[in-house]
């Protein structure tokens, strides 16, 4: 069973994703606000996906996404965004993104973004 990592700004989005992969039998041991909650967690829980939002009040995902690749290679890593432009696709693949899930997303969608990373 995959365990997630969720990091949003947004408690709401956070709890209906979480609300999701956990009534679809997935658990969700850490969730965070940012970089440094997460980094913190990852410490003391072991999580194999990182669904991360890549736009923060204070910091970027994407280079959150850089220094996670860094520190936890196998770790995957699903980017979650509003902005549907090429340039942010193509920066997170290249940094590593396993994935991008575009919002608005239904339950399907997320489910579906999940199944490709097994």
């Amino acid at each position: 069973m995959l365990k997630f990592a969720l990091v949003d700004d947004s408690v709401i989005l956070r709890s209906a994703i979480k609300n999701v992969l956990e009534s679809s039998g997935y658990e969700v041991p850490i969730e965070a606000d940012g970089s440094k909650e997460l980094f913190e967690q990852l410490g003391r829980q072991e999580v194999q996906v990182v669904l991360l939002d890549v736009f923060f009040p204070t910091e970027n995902g994407l280079d959150i996404l850089s220094d996670l690749k860094a520190r936890y290679p196998h770790l995957k890593v699903l980017l979650v965004t509003g902005l549907r432009k090429d340039n942010i696709l193509a920066e997170a693949q290249k940094r590593g993104a396993n994935g991008v899930l575009y919002k608005p997303f239904d339950t399907d969608d997320l489910l579906s973004a999940v199944r490709r990373l097994q």
